[in-house]
C-alpha cells in the first residue's frame, strides 16, 4: 500500500497567505509609535511586527506545522485568523491618526508651544509635512514672543500725556510723545509685515506638501479661510491705529503752527481766537473719534484671536510665552 500523498498548500491559501503577511508588514511599518530616538522607534517598529507575524506563525506551527500535526491548510487558516486579528486591531488605532486639518493644525500648533510632546505620525511624507508646518508655527510663536517683549522695552512714558495742555506748550515734550507714538506704531507694522510673511510660507508648505489632491484642497482652503479672516481684522486694527496717529500728527501740525495764540493758565489751554479755538477743537474730536475707533478695532482683533486659539486649545499666555 502506498504511503500517502504529502498534503500541499492550495493556491487559494498561498494567496490568503501574501496578502495578510503584507497588510501585517504595511501596518507594522507605518504604524505611529512613541516619539523617541531613532534606536527607540525602530525597536517599537519590531515589536509590532513580531505581534503580527512572528507570534501568529509560531501559533500556526504550533498547531499546523509541527511533522506529527502538519497541515499546510490550517496552518494558513490559523496564521490567517490570528495575524488579522493583531492587524484589525493595529489598523484601528493607525486609522485613527488621520485627522480632519482644524484637528491636524490646532495639534502642530500646541506642538509647536510645548503643550504636548511631539507626535510623528503617518508616512514619511506626513511627517516631513507635519515636521515642516511645527516648525512656522514655532516662528510664529517665536515672532509673537519677541513683539511683546520689544514693546515691554519700549519707553512710551509721554504717550499718555500727549494731548495734554502742558504738551502743547512744551515743544519738547511734544517732541518726545509724537517719537514714541510713531516708533509703536513702527513696531505694530513691522509685525504685521513679519506675521505675513511667515503665514504665506505657510500656505506655500501646504501647497506643496499637503499629500493628495483633495487633501491638499481642504487644507488649502480651510488655511484660507481663517487667515483671511484674522488678516482682515489685522489690517482693519492697524489701518485704525495709522488713522490716529495721523490725526494726532494733523492736531499737533496745526497747534504749532498756531503756538503764538495758544497758552496754558492753570493747567488749561487757552486760545483767544474764535476760529483758531474752533478748529482746533475739531482737530482733537476728530482725534479722540479715531482713538475710539482704533481702541475698539484692537479689541474685536483681541477678542477674535483668543477665541480662535481657544479652538486649537491655546491662549494669549502661550502666544506670548513666559
Amino acid at each position: 500500500m502506498a504511503p500517502p500523498a504529502p498534503r500541499t498548500m492550495s493556491g487559494v491559501a498561498k494567496i490568503f497567505l501574501v496578502v495578510v503577511a503584507v497588510l501585517a508588514l504595511v501596518v507594522g511599518i507605518f504604524k505611529p509609535v512613541d516619539p523617541g530616538d531613532t534606536a527607540f522607534m525602530v525597536g517599537e517598529h519590531v515589536g509590532i511586527l513580531l505581534v503580527l507575524l512572528a507570534l501568529p506563525l509560531l501559533l500556526a506551527w504550533i498547531f499546523a506545522g509541527r511533522r506529527k500535526v502538519r497541515h499546510p491548510n490550517r496552518f494558513v487558516l490559523i496564521f490567517c485568523l490570528v495575524s488579522s486579528f493583531f492587524t484589525l486591531v493595529n489598523s484601528i488605532t493607525l486609522l485613527s491618526n488621520f485627522e480632519p486639518p482644524e484637528q491636524r493644525f490646532a495639534r502642530l500648533m500646541r506642538e509647536a508651544a510645548g503643550l504636548q510632546p511631539e507626535s510623528h505620525r503617518g508616512f514619511g511624507r506626513q511627517r516631513r509635512f507635519d515636521d515642516e508646518v511645527r516648525q512656522q508655527y514655532r516662528r510664529l510663536l517665536q515672532q509673537n514672543r519677541d513683539y511683546v517683549a520689544e514693546v515691554k522695552q519700549m519707553d512710551i512714558s509721554k504717550l499718555q500725556g500727549l494731548n495734554a495742555s502742558q504738551t502743547f506748550a512744551d515743544p519738547e515734550a511734544e517732541k518726545e510723545g509724537l517719537e514714541q507714538l510713531h516708533a509703536l506704531y513702527d513696531v505694530d507694522a513691522e509685525q504685521e509685515q513679519k506675521l505675513r510673511g511667515i503665514m504665506a510660507e505657510l500656505r506655500q508648505i501646504l501647497e506643496n506638501n499637503a499629500g493628495s489632491a483633495s487633501e491638499r484642497e481642504a487644507m488649502l482652503r480651510g488655511f484660507d479661510n481663517s487667515s483671511t479672516a484674522q488678516f482682515a481684522r489685522r489690517k482693519e486694527t492697524l489701518s485704525s491705529e495709522k488713522a490716529w496717529v495721523d490725526a494726532i500728527d494733523d492736531l499737533h501740525a496745526y497747534a504749532n503752527a498756531h503756538r503764538d495764540g495758544i497758552s496754558v493758565s492753570d493747567g488749561h489751554l487757552v486760545i483767544n481766537d474764535p476760529i483758531v479755538r474752533s478748529e482746533f477743537n475739531t482737530k482733537m474730536n476728530f482725534q479722540e473719534e479715531k482713538r475710539r475707533t482704533f481702541l475698539k478695532a484692537r479689541q474685536q482683533f483681541s477678542q477674535s484671536q483668543a477665541d480662535s486659539l481657544r479652538k486649537m486649545g491655546l491662549n494669549e499666555k502661550d502666544m506670548r510665552g513666559k
